[in-house]
């Protein structure tokens, strides 16, 4: 396998979520041990009924959050 053809998978597994409603972000790096999702687990691995834990808007109202640094 072509290194290259695995990176922009990899980084989509690390993608950072925001939630619309607060601006809450997730970061799978991170995990969030309040909901006890341990870190590294990525945002489509999350339970379908996880919620932002700041506001508990539904995982389906989260985007992609990609920092402008």
């Amino acid at each position: 396998m072509n290194v290259k053809e695995s990176e922009p998978a990899q980084a989509d597994l690390q993608a950072s979520w925001m939630c619309a409603e607060c601006g809450y972000i997730y970061d799978p790096a991170e995990g969030n041990l309040e909901t006890n999702i341990r870190p590294g687990m990525p945002f489509d691995k999350l339970p379908d009924d996880w919620s932002c834990p700041v506001c508990n808007h539904p995982k389906n109202q989260f985007t992609k959050f990609i920092s402008q640094l």
